[in-house]
């Protein structure tokens, strides 16, 4: 029975995203480290109402042009905040977009957007980035002072790491705040929020 479960671990990691980060981390940001803390129960680190006192209106930060202008989805939308520089960010593409089909076959209407907090030096990646089968279109935070402003109305700390993932209801109202990656087991927790 462990060596199944070992087997199963093995041909999830082996069918992820094989791509590699590009480039160094911004001195910012250089102890980014891969969150191994993972629990199906307690996706979310920040929690939110849809409505009430402690409700919190989604708030996109200042974006940069680059390609196309992402699409407002019917239903919820999973934003993941990333670079290219973030080891944890590229390993986990591969989750989002098997998630994503997940969420496709229980016709849960989802929409990924991916944020790429990267220096105005990474266009080249990006550019590369945007070609590959991504879970979502990429748009770009304008520039690293409008992040901490982004993540003070998210209510995350300015020294969080990222990955960051958020999912926005079709209201647009910010449910669930997520710092770390994420994980397969997380599955369920996920889809249980949306489907509500």
């Amino acid at each position: 029975m462990r060596s199944d479960h070992a087997l199963l671990l093995s041909l999830l990691v082996l069918s992820g995203c094989d791509e590699k980060p590009s480039g160094p981390p911004p001195s910012r940001f250089a102890s980014v480290k891969k969150n191994t803390q993972a629990s199906a129960t307690a996706f979310c680190d920040k929690s939110y109402p849809a409505t009430g006192a402690t409700s919190k209106r989604f708030v996109p930060p200042a974006l940069r042009a680059f390609g196309a202008e992402p699409t407002k989805p019917k239903g919820w939308t999973w934003l993941n905040v990333w670079a290219t520089w973030c080891k944890p960010c590229v390993e986990e593409m591969g989750v989002l977009n098997r998630w994503r089909e997940a969420f496709a076959r229980e016709s849960l209407p989802i929409g990924f957007e991916l944020l790429s907090i990267d220096e105005t030096s990474a266009q080249p990646a990006l550019e590369e980035w945007s070609g590959k089968n991504l879970p979502g279109p990429i748009s770009w935070i304008r520039s690293e002072e409008d992040f901490g402003p982004f993540l003070d109305a998210l209510g995350v700390e300015r020294s969080a790491a990222i990955p960051i993932h958020v999912l926005v209801d079709p209201k647009g109202m910010v449910r669930c705040v997520r710092v770390g990656a994420i994980h397969e087991q997380n599955y369920g927790s996920v889809r249980d929020l949306i489907a509500l």
